[in-house]
């Protein structure tokens, strides 16, 4: 079953024929193509020409061809809506796609998605400065399974997420698990390993496996060097661990969150926190009972939930009482501070709250939970259930 993902369509038709190059990013397998069908769509009686870069049949086309191809194709007296999808298989595809917009003789209108942000960060956007207008591509919102005529519960989402075609696979775990691991690992392999020739395959993949088992712990490239050191694992480098990170959150595996001065209102650089950039992949690299990291995965989703808003998210800890906040978000010059937590309760108010009453200044301050026993404002901080929450019943 395909859910219809308006949040896009409706982005991708404000920015229809505004002379710009439409960039969709995000995890490979999370929707990218299915929205750009789903958009083509709304194209009635307009000339297309599409590509999907996936397909082996154009594993060997360079990117002059792929232009000549698509001028062949094109017509002169009317808008051709250029539809390329996994655009990066294509070396050197920027030329193409600064040749094509820049045509004096045939308009272009250019929609192009990728799996890999510092390929359209970077070489795209040095051609093209202020010609072009990005979205990035989540995985299937909690609102979104449950408006459809899918349903999912919010116990199932937090362990299998909301990737591309998940909603087919839900009633088969074992499938699940399988297509989920097989997603995470086509992303290593493709757009890392094979991308950057890694050639330390074993230190990578412990690298890996530690980061995703510290979901929303500090990490930095000098502890996680001494992990490796603690367990006598083959060592590397700090700026091969810091490429490493660079390499995992380009092809959107992961998120960092940088650390926030309160005081000095300043981004603080030298340390972050990662989160997945979904549960269900989260999920297939836990080596520990999942039951058990249930507020992990909780803090998780709510980070996903944050940027899919709008949010510019970061995190903080008192260095004097090392108490931490979960998320500092960021919209609009408003700030408003998080924590999260699963069962919130008489018991533990204290605990979830101490950090938040910590910080004397204005902004809102809010506990995201899964469930509650108390009023929905205690001591100036709002009480939200994350329910509610993710179904757009209750904002921040």
């Amino acid at each position: 079953m395909e859910i219809f993902r308006e949040y896009y369509i409706n982005w991708l038709t404000t920015q229809k024929n505004n002379n710009s190059i439409k960039v969709l990013t995000g995890v490979r397998r999370v929707g990218k193509s299915t929205i750009l069908e789903q958009f083509k769509q709304t194209l009635k009686n307009e000339h297309i020409i599409e590509f999907n870069f996936n397909d082996p049949n154009f594993s060997e086309l360079t990117a002059v061809e792929l232009y000549n191809i698509i001028l062949e194709k094109s017509l002169h007296q009317r808008i051709n809506y250029v539809l390329l999808d996994e655009v990066q298989e294509i070396k050197n595809f920027e030329k193409c796609i600064v040749g094509l917009f820049e045509n004096k003789n045939i308009k272009f209108d250019i929609y192009i998605t990728g799996s890999n942000s510092h390929m359209f960060s970077s070489e795209l956007a040095t051609l093209m400065t202020g010609r072009t207008s990005e979205i990035q591509v989540f995985p299937l919102t909690f609102e979104e399974l449950n408006t459809s005529k899918f349903k999912v519960n919010l116990l199932s989402y937090l362990k299998y997420g909301g990737l591309g075609i998940i909603c087919n696979l839900y009633e088969n775990e074992a499938e699940l698990k399988k297509w989920l691991k097989k997603v995470f690992s086509d992303s290593i392999l493709r757009d890392i390993k094979t991308r950057h020739k890694i050639k330390n395959i074993e230190s990578f993949n412990n690298i890996i496996n530690y980061v995703f088992n510290h979901i929303g712990k500090q990490i930095s490239a000098s502890n996680l060097e001494n992990y490796l050191k603690t367990n006598k694992e083959t060592v590397v480098s700090k700026d091969t661990i810091i490429k490493y990170f660079d390499w995992l959150t380009q092809v959107f595996l992961l998120y960092k969150v940088k650390y926030y001065d309160v005081v000095g209102k300043k981004k603080l650089l030298l340390k972050n926190k990662y989160y997945a950039t979904d549960l269900g992949l989260l999920s297939v690299n836990i080596s520990y009972d999942l039951n058990f990291l249930r507020g992990m995965r909780l803090e998780n989703l709510v980070l996903l939930q944050l940027l899919f808003l709008g949010y510019e998210v970061y995190t903080y800890e008192n260095t004097v009482n090392k108490q931490e906040i979960d998320f500092i978000c960021e919209k609009d010059d408003d700030f408003v501070y998080i924590q999260v937590c699963d069962n919130l309760n008489e018991e533990n108010y204290l605990r979830e709250s101490r950090s938040l009453l910590s910080v004397k200044n204005n902004f809102k301050k809010v506990i995201i939970c899964n469930e509650i026993s108390l009023p929905k404002n205690k001591d100036g901080i709002t009480i939200i259930l994350l329910s509610d929450w993710l179904l757009n019943k209750i904002s921040l």
